[in-house]
């Protein structure tokens, strides 16, 4: 089992790279596509483009996965993951590699729903919790180191990030050693197969997550830009804000376990969702970059419980033969709140500075909260 529990953690820390491990190349890439008609927006879809695409994919990716089997796509979904991820080390066309982006968040679909289903399959009660928690933590952990190597790579050449992929290649035979099918009768896959999923409690959760991520990703893409405007000029300095509040959500992802021992998931939902208000709302009133960095680390702390607490939710909802569906859902969600990060923060722009939009995402976060506190207490245990 402690070689199932690393393989899927590796596979989990695949997803982050998605988009990410390439965004301190993507200067030298518009560099180097000079003369293309609209590079700049061409450059900046090569690192929105997978999100989008594991957006669109992960319902068919759900669906595929309870029907056809979970570790042969897991496996398949890699071999994709190596190369569609590798394209810009090899291609010259950016459309090509455009293409090649969005085969990638087609795979980030199928092995993001498929590993976290494995986790409902192969673990139960306190196992699955803790496990989560280590799992939410490892992500973010591995998404800092990821892009800190990227950002090294750049340095020599804007293609060598895209090879950062290729680490899929060990966790895929890795995959093909250690990971099984779980064992299960084909009538009851069958008839489960097409019975009705109770979306009518599974629809908030999902908008949960979505509009969690949505506040999340203030951090990685807002907390850089807020760090210059207070001052900040070196780049160890303007990442402050964005290494604090990761490394404070992979802090409470790994005691999420824990939390959860004491509170039902509303509750959690209630403190995180708290703890995110309470930090935008300070770096609202923040002078400098170290009281910013103190205060997106508040709001990390809070952020860090979003993935572990609604894959335990969804987890405990689902069968095996309908996990994958049900998952798949939390995959879409996750990635649509990435990608609509910045589409609905940057209008809070046009009419105040950084520092009122936060303002303004705090009451947000506050206004979640209060949902939770009232509207849906009851609802899961």
């Amino acid at each position: 089992m402690r070689q199932i529990k690393i393989t899927l953690l590796l596979i989990s820390s695949l997803t982050v790279m998605a988009g990410a491990i390439i965004a301190p190349a993507l200067p030298l890439i518009s560099d180097h596509f000079e003369g293309i008609p609209n590079r700049d927006l061409l450059t900046k879809l090569i690192l929105t483009v997978p999100g989008l695409f594991i957006a669109l994919t992960a319902p068919f990716a759900g669906y595929a996965l309870d029907r056809f089997g979970k570790v042969r796509l897991l496996i398949i979904s890699l071999v994709i993951y190596a190369l569609a991820g590798s394209s810009g080390l090899y291609l010259e066309n950016i459309y090509a590699i455009l293409v090649g982006r969005a085969l990638l968040g087609g795979a980030v679909a199928f092995s993001m729903t498929g590993a976290t289903a494995l986790v409902g399959d192969y673990m139960e009660g306190e196992e699955r919790a803790n496990f989560l928690g280590i799992q939410g933590a490892f992500m973010a952990f591995g998404g800092t180191i990821f892009v800190t190597l990227s950002g090294l790579l750049a340095d020599s050449s804007w293609r060598y990030p895209f090879g950062v992929y290729l680490s899929a290649i060990v966790v895929l035979f890795l995959s093909a050693k250690v990971l099984f099918e779980p064992p299960k009768e084909e009538n009851a896959q069958a008839s489960t197969l097409h019975q009705g999923i109770p979306w009518r409690t599974l629809w908030p959760v999902y908008l949960t997550v979505f509009l969690g991520m949505v506040l999340f990703y203030v951090i990685p893409v807002q907390s850089p830009f807020l760090m210059r405007s207070l001052g900040a000029q070196q780049g160890i300095t303007i990442s402050a804000g964005l290494i604090g509040g990761t490394f404070m959500a992979a802090t409470a992802s790994f005691f999420y376990n824990k939390l959860k021992a004491r509170l039902l998931f509303n509750q959690i939902y209630f403190i995180l969702f708290l703890l995110m208000g309470g930090g935008y709302l300070l770096i609202s009133y923040s002078p400098t970059v170290a009281t910013a960095a103190l205060s997106t680390a508040l709001a990390g702390l809070g952020a860090g419980l979003i993935i572990p607490n609604t894959s335990l939710c969804l987890l405990t909802q689902s069968s095996p033969q309908n996990r994958g569906r049900i998952m798949s859902g939390m995959t879409g969600a996750v990635f649509l709140g990435q990608f609509f990060s910045p589409v609905a923060f940057q209008p809070l722009l046009t009419f105040s500075n950084l520092q009122q939009a936060h303002m303004l995402a705090a009451c947000f976060a506050f206004g979640i909260a209060l949902i939770y506190l009232v509207g849906f207490r009851k609802k899961y245990p």
